[in-house]
């Protein structure tokens, strides 16, 4: 299993909050499970009992920087199971989002891309390596609990969870002030999927995007819409121009969240990667470009592009 350090950013969910709340869900006798896509109301089955071990551990600080922001007024809204209460363009890839379980060390949020290759964050895999970048490797003690989302108080009788995953295999990791991405394979992934952007520039300022994931490890969460507020990152510690600053709010927990955009014919896309917060008193949440990880790892010779792609097709555009 892998140890924890201090530049654990945002794994640090391995909160009492976060295994009540799973394991609150988990294993009350009723556990339910929805298949297909999330337009209506889910179609629910029982799961058998269980929860992974999460961990009661408080969490690590980043260093130089806060792990996750609220800015402003928090307009996170929790969904409800059916998915109602967000827009109906994005209804049908609510359950393409997984609460990422690393073993013992807390959690993370992961977005299916395509064919069992999720997305997420490098520190949720690389707080306490010796290297800051590890490539296939066995993930064992990694789950995935997809489309996660629905409580009491947001009109849901209960949570649902859609379709549980092991990884298999860490594609690649990275961690270093450029980088903070993660891609692995599980043994099976929902039908949802987000695709991603397959721009040959790194997508520009006052774009619309939006987030989604579990802060805290609560069900999963709307960030809204804000905007890309700057092409790249200037500054302590990122100083990077494959990072991207913007305004929407989260949490710890929602590390590995996909920050999403929509191509010209309105599909909502995969820009970049959420991993990080801008120091105080600079009011930006950080994420990884998704042009920079594809770019990075076809220097590996890894085509993301086409290992992602729905059948049929040369890429996820």
């Amino acid at each position: 299993m892998m140890k924890r350090s201090k530049l654990a950013k945002e794994t640090g969910t391995n909160s009492p909050i976060l295994s009540r709340n799973l394991a609150l869900f988990l294993l009350a006798g009723s556990l339910l499970s929805a298949c297909g896509g999330s337009r209506g109301t889910p179609v629910v089955e029982p799961l058998a009992p269980g929860a992974p071990d999460l961990g009661t551990a408080s969490s690590t600080p980043g260093i130089e920087y806060h792990p996750s922001k609220i800015i402003g007024i928090n307009p996170m809204i929790p969904m409800r199971a059916d998915g109602a209460n967000t827009d109906a363009s994005l209804r049908p890839t609510l359950d393409a989002f997984g609460l990422v379980a690393m073993g013992n060390s807390g959690s993370c949020s992961g977005t299916h891309l395509g064919n069992g290759y999720v997305l997420s964050a490098g520190h949720c895999f690389l707080d306490g390596a010796d290297s800051n970048t590890i490539v296939n490797q066995t993930c064992p003690t990694v789950k995935v609990y997809w489309g996660y989302r629905g409580s009491p108080s947001t009109g849901s009788p209960k949570p649902v969870v859609t379709m549980t995953s092991q990884c298999t295999q860490l594609i690649h990791a990275q961690l270093d002030m450029d980088l903070d991405f993660a891609i692995f394979k599980v043994d099976q992934a929902p039908k949802a999927s987000v695709g991603i952007a397959l721009e040959s520039a790194r997508t520009p300022a006052k774009t619309k995007i939006t987030i989604f994931g579990y802060p805290m490890g609560r069900p999963l969460e709307w960030s809204q819409y804000c905007a890309v507020n700057k092409s790249s990152v200037v500054g302590r510690p990122f100083n990077s121009a494959a990072r991207v600053a913007y305004q929407c709010d989260t949490q710890p927990g929602n590390s590995g969240s996909s920050v999403i955009a929509f191509n010209t014919a309105g599909v909502p896309k995969v820009v970049a990667v959420h991993d990080a917060a801008a120091p105080d008193p600079i009011q930006y949440n950080i994420g990884t470009y998704m042009y920079d990880i594809r770019q990075t790892l076809k220097k590996r010779g890894v085509d993301l592009d086409k290992l992602t792609a729905p059948a049929g097709t040369t890429g996820a555009n």
